[in-house]
C-alpha cells in the first residue's frame, strides 16, 4: 500500500499550531485594545491626565492595559476607594465588559483554522 499526497498533509498539521498562534495574537491585541479604551471612556476626569495615562500593550500571547504615567499613581484611589472618598471604578468594569468578546473571539479561531486548512492555505 503506498500513501501518496501526506506530505502537503503533515506540513499543514506543521503549521496549524503557529497559525493558531498569530489568530490568538490578534485577539489579545484588540482585547487589551479595548479594555484600554473602554477604561478611558469610563475614567472620571479632572485634568485628564489619568486617562491619557492609559494604556495597552501586547505581545504575542501577553496582553497588558496600565498607568504609563507614574505621577498619575492615584489611579488606585480612584479604582479602589479611600476612606473618604468612594470608589469609583474603572478598569475592573473596563475589563469585564471584554471577556465575553474576548471569549468569544477566541472560540472564533477554531473556524479561521478551518477556513484556512480547507482553502488550502497551509498545504
Amino acid at each position: 500500500m503506498t500513501l501518496t499526497g501526506f506530505e502537503p498533509l503533515q506540513r499543514a498539521l506543521v503549521t496549524a499550531p503557529e497559525l493558531v498562534k498569530v489568530h490568538a495574537s490578534d485577539v489579545v491585541a484588540k482585547s487589551s485594545f479595548a479594555v484600554a479604551q473602554r477604561a478611558k471612556s469610563l475614567v472620571p476626569v479632572r485634568t485628564g491626565r489619568l486617562k491619557a495615562a492609559i494604556v495597552s500593550a501586547s505581545t504575542g500571547l501577553n496582553g497588558r492595559v496600565g498607568i504609563a504615567d507614574k505621577a498619575a499613581f492615584y489611579w488606585r484611589f480612584v479604582e479602589f476607594g479611600t476612606v473618604r472618598v468612594s470608589a469609583r471604578p474603572f478598569f475592573r468594569p473596563a475589563a469585564e465588559s471584554e471577556s465575553e468578546p474576548f471569549v468569544q473571539a477566541m472560540r472564533g479561531i477554531g473556524s479561521k483554522l478551518e477556513r484556512d486548512l480547507s482553502a488550502g492555505s497551509l498545504l
